[in-house]
């Protein structure tokens, strides 16, 4: 004998609609998202309500159906996740492409307006950018600690000169990104 009548399912709804919702919050930690699987859950019991025989079959399907919501949300919270952390994988591939690109260039420019130096600034320049200290430099070049300050001025005014296009290139391409 099935259970068809509405008042019967209302009284169903009374009974176990907050044990449902109280084991949803349980396993969610959400009130809303709890009331919604529970909501969700009686809505296909009611969708079926005329086929079971006895309270007992439909108490059943009902926490049989609340449990396999929780567990497809549980599914898409998992390839949600997933499609995220890749997305930011992504994301964070291209930054490092760009960053690597950029440094390249930079360097590239760096290097082309050093090369157009006179050489002995040139070499200064070179040195300092191997990581050679004034003192250093001075040594290896056999010249004293002044004549190594006064070039490398020299070299900084005529390159800030020869750079200042094409970084203002190169920050127009950074920020037009």
């Amino acid at each position: 004998m099935a259970i068809v009548s509405h008042k019967e399912f209302k009284a169903f709804f009374e009974t176990f609609f907050i044990p449902v919702y109280t084991l949803m919050q349980r396993y969610t930690g959400e009130r809303e998202l709890s009331r919604d699987f529970t909501q969700e859950a009686f809505v296909r019991v009611f969708e079926h309500w005329g086929e079971f025989e006895t309270e007992e079959n439909a108490k059943a399907f009902l926490y049989t159906v609340a449990r396999r919501i929780y567990l497809d949300h549980c599914k898409h919270q998992k390839i949600e996740n997933q499609y995220q952390n890749r997305v930011n994988e992504e994301e964070l591939e291209e930054y490092d492409f760009l960053k690597e690109v950029t440094q390249q260039e930079v360097s590239r420019i760096l290097y082309d307006a050093v090369d157009k130096l006179p050489s002995q600034t040139r070499s200064i320049i070179l040195l300092n950018l191997k990581g050679f200290n004034n003192t250093e430099v001075a040594e290896r070049l056999g010249v004293s600690v002044n004549t190594i300050k006064s070039l490398k001025k020299s070299a900084y005014v005529t390159l800030r000169t020869l750079l200042s296009k094409d970084l203002l290139m190169i920050l127009f391409v950074l920020v037009d990104k």
